[in-house]
């Protein structure tokens, strides 16, 4: 080999280790290394979709906006899709109300019986049927009693469509209501329920968040309360605890949003936004009136939740905290509307959430060559022209030898 086939392969050696340090990554941390905390989900018994609740703990340690930077991790190597999703204070379910059937059978002249029980003793004053699909119209009145022996008219003879199996009765707390169907003119209806519809109102359960130090000050017609919490905690509502005067009505503010502090109901205050902050400041105006006697203020935050699939013995960790990780974009968001709020909840224990440590140097360290994105493109821009410079006396040579 020549001097110069050797300068030319040291010098591609140097290249290639230079480009090498410019690229390489460190994978031994995992999915980790990105996140400033974890903490572990408990393995599920069955297969199947989860609501898992996000403390405030865990809220507290998200840094991104709108609290983009969670992410679950399979065997800490599989990220899991995920739906963030907050609880509203109220929700309504549909749900049906079946009624006990008693009678459902064919008597005599060629009309069909239909019982069924109100047994809460309410008073109805519609039945919805259950009917297996049929374009046949029926003619059928409503009758009712409380013994099954004695009935008395409720609803006059009238014509029933399938398609619109809801029937409207004057409001009734007979314990029996019967249906006499007329099936002279055809066969009768496969009739498999009765029930009412109706929607179910749910109270969510809100959660406390661990309280702070509060410190009140009055001044010019004004009391400022301040709140100082441990961590940066995420707080939608608020409690007033007051305990005097005995009338008031004040007008108040946190964060730009005013609310009305009076003795005539609790003051429980829901905020238009929620707040992500480890001081709170509250201004409230008393005008000519003495300061409000505050005994004390709790703030809560509404459930939230990372909504995920888990498999069966499989381990699970959460990862959070990185500002800067923008919001995961997964198939799931796409089925939202399709998966009930009503799923197996799963609670982390705090107890397993840990920080994570960063590698070595790098939670310290300051300007380096390589970690400045400047400084690498100046490199790569360096190495190109270089490697241009030697192909043209590559060249040179070439033609020299001719």
């Amino acid at each position: 080999m020549t001097n110069k086939n050797k300068k030319f392969s040291a010098f591609f050696i140097i290249l290639f280790l230079c480009s090498t340090s410019l690229t390489a990554q460190d994978f031994s941390a995992g999915p980790s290394k990105k996140f400033s905390w974890q903490a572990v989900i408990h393995k599920v018994d069955r297969s199947g979709f989860y609501n898992i609740l996000l403390d405030p703990t865990l809220m507290a340690h998200s840094e991104a906006p709108d609290y983009a930077d969670f992410r679950i991790y399979q065997d800490k190597k599989t990220e899991v899709p995920y739906l963030l999703r907050t609880a509203p204070i109220r929700y309504d379910i549909a749900a049906v109300r079946s009624f006990p059937l008693i009678e459902n059978k064919q008597v005599a002249n060629g009309t069909s019986s239909f019982i069924f029980s109100n047994e809460t003793g309410n008073p109805i004053n519609y039945v919805t049927l259950g009917i297996k699909n049929s374009w046949v119209k029926k003619h059928m009145n409503v009758t009712g009693s409380n013994d099954l022996k004695q009935w008395y008219g409720l609803v006059p003879e009238f014509v029933f469509d399938p398609a619109n199996p809801q029937i409207l009765l004057p409001s009734t707390d007979y314990k029996y209501i019967r249906l006499l169907i007329n099936d002279s003119g055809s066969a009768p209806l496969n009739i498999t329920g009765a029930g009412q519809y109706y929607n179910e109102v749910k109270q969510t359960r809100a959660l406390t968040v661990p309280s702070g130090k509060m410190i009140i000050s009055n001044a010019n017609k004004t009391t400022t309360i301040k709140l100082a919490f441990a961590h940066e905690y995420v707080i939608d509502n608020l409690l007033f605890n007051i305990t005097g005067p005995s009338l008031y009505k004040r007008q108040a503010w946190v964060n730009g949003e005013s609310f009305t502090l009076t003795s005539t109901k609790p003051n429980e205050i829901a905020l238009f936004h929620a707040l992500k902050t480890d001081t709170l400041l509250i201004h409230i105006e008393n005008q000519d009136n003495p300061p409000l006697t505050i005994e004390g203020i709790a703030a809560w935050q509404l459930p939230r939740y990372l909504t995920a699939y888990l498999e069966k013995d499989k381990s699970y960790q959460i990862l959070m905290g990185n500002p800067k990780l923008p919001a995961p974009q997964y198939d799931l968001s796409y089925f939202a509307d399709s998966l009930s709020r009503e799923l197996p909840e799963i609670t982390i224990d705090n107890g397993s959430m840990q920080a994570i440590a960063k590698p070595a140097g790098v939670a310290t360290q300051g300007f380096t060559l390589f970690s400045s994105k400047g400084w690498i493109w100046i490199a790569i821009v360096g190495i190109i022209v270089l490697l241009g410079f030697m192909a043209l006396r590559m060249l040179r040579d070439m033609q020299e030898k001719k």
